[in-house]
């Protein structure tokens, strides 16, 4: 990859349906860059989102070997709560309101991926780096405020999988 500028527009977030990546820790470009069960809903996600790893849960349980104290990470957490632009026309064709239609009832599975560092636009290529969040869509919110866009607030539960900072391969 050339070195991009960390712009807004060098981040990509696509939607996935579970069926299109086989293995999560092991995704594939033609997985990626597949249009019917994968969409780039990037330019329609405020800047505002949240999709990253949080602090994970550990254990700290000792061994009698264990000479100081222990902490072993369990399990990754994540949060994934994105604010995406609407479109005035509900019947027009373009990013905003497929962002909608993804997202706006509750109880569907996705898998979100991220990538930083290339423009939106370009396809996901083999050797990228990219996370990825096992999600559902839980209740959205109509983000409504005087003199704004339309907005809708999706918002997600973690589905306990994800892949971070993963390699894209053939």
């Amino acid at each position: 990859m050339p070195n991009e500028k960390l712009l807004r527009a060098n981040v990509k977030i696509t939607a996935h349906y579970p069926e299109a990546i086989a293995d999560i820790n092991a995704p594939k470009v033609a997985e990626l860059n597949n249009s019917t069960l994968g969409f780039n809903i990037s330019c329609a996600i405020e800047d505002s989102y949240t999709l990253n790893q949080t602090d994970s849960d550990t254990d700290d349980s000792l061994s009698i070997c264990d000479i100081g104290n222990v902490e072993t990470a369990t399990f990754i957490n994540y949060e994934a709560s994105l604010d995406g632009f609407r479109d005035a026309d509900v019947a027009a064709n373009g990013v905003y309101n497929l962002f909608w239609r993804l997202f706006k009832a509750k109880g569907v599975p996705f898998i979100l991926v991220k990538r930083i560092g290339a423009p939106n636009t370009i396809e996901y290529a083999e050797g990228e780096t990219v996370s990825l969040f096992t999600v559902e869509t839980d209740n959205s919110i109509d983000l409504v405020e005087d003199g704004s866009m339309l907005r809708l607030g999706a918002r997600f539960k973690p589905q306990g999988n994800a892949a971070i900072n993963v390699k894209v391969v053939a």
